[in-house]
């Protein structure tokens, strides 16, 4: 079932616009000026706004569970310095202090990296023990039995009529594997992963990393919040990032090479998540479908080429 982003209808900005007020009076830091969008798509709403103690960002997700206003109210009590430092958060929303430092550069120097790496596995493995109360709260659940049924459903998925007869007769075939492969090496104690740890997602300040964007969760295997890293990481310095991620989870590099066998279906799992919470005609929509084919092509390739 899929339904338009709130933010992108005309009807949204009034009513939006008092509970952000609401919000702020019960914190006692009333608005000094408009409110401002700063980027509005189908999967999110970012806008500023300013008060005497300075400027306040407001995101607005569209509902992955249980939504990123509890996820970051959350993270922010026991990771003060680490995530965003909340202001507030109401329906749909969470109101965030301007977030301090600059955004991490592909290009930053190694330690900076190293840094950034530990301090990330820091956190993960520091929520490991709250893996119940966060699927108690409706994180999706990434762990090794909940694996099958979830690359079962992804079969479903009517996107996935944009494969050929033969694509989908090959990625049939592929499928026990990739469930196998994943059942099989997933030894560690399953932790709150998060997807979308880039560099557009993580400031760096004199006291290190700031790790924002929590709005698609999962529990499961921290490698794929490592995985993430490594996109943008210099390839000379991958190793080093790697073995920094590691120690904080007491995590083999064994396993963490055979979990990384699955992050391409991780990441087709992740997007497709998401396309039932954005309308069909909606630009991510259409985007986030044709990435799912286009992974799963990439993978069948791959797989191929090991033949």
């Amino acid at each position: 079932m899929t339904k338009h982003a709130p933010w992108m209808l005309s009807a949204w900005e009034a009513p939006a616009l008092e509970r952000l007020d609401a919000a702020l009076a019960r914190v006692g830091r009333p608005r000094t000026g408009p409110v401002q969008v700063h980027r509005a798509w189908g999967r999110s709403c970012t806008q500023t706004t300013t008060t005497e103690a300075g400027t306040l960002w407001i995101k607005h997700d569209y509902g992955l569970p249980p939504g990123e206003p509890v996820v970051l109210a959350e993270l922010a009590q026991r990771w003060p310095g680490r995530v965003p430092k909340v202001v507030a958060t109401y329906e749909g929303a969470v109101v965030m202090e301007q977030l301090p430092g600059s955004e991490l550069q592909p290009d930053a120097p190694v330690e900076v990296w190293v840094q950034t790496a530990a301090a990330l596995a820091e956190l993960l493995a520091g929520e490991a023990a709250r893996v119940p109360h966060w699927l108690a709260l409706g994180v999706r659940d990434r762990r090794a039995p909940a694996w099958r049924p979830a690359v079962e459903q992804l079969l479903e998925s009517p996107v996935l009529a944009r494969l050929s007869a033969e694509e989908r007769r090959q990625l049939d075939g592929l499928v026990p594997d990739f469930i196998g492969r994943y059942e099989d090496g997933f030894a560690s104690v399953p932790c709150l992963i998060h997807q979308d740890s880039g560099c557009c997602n993580i400031h760096i300040d004199e006291r290190g990393p700031v790790f924002f964007d929590w709005s698609d969760v999962v529990v499961g295997h921290p490698t794929f919040s490592c995985d993430r890293l490594l996109d943008q990481v210099p390839r000379e310095h991958h190793q080093a990032v790697i073995d920094a991620f590691l120690v904080p989870l007491d995590l083999g590099l064994e396993e963490f090479r055979a979990m990384r066998r699955s992050n391409v279906l991780h990441e087709v799992l992740r997007y497709h998540d998401e396309l039932g919470y954005l309308d069909e005609q909606d630009k991510a929509h259409v985007n986030l479908s044709k990435s799912v084919v286009a992974q799963l092509r990439a993978l069948m390739r791959h797989e191929a080429s090991q033949a």
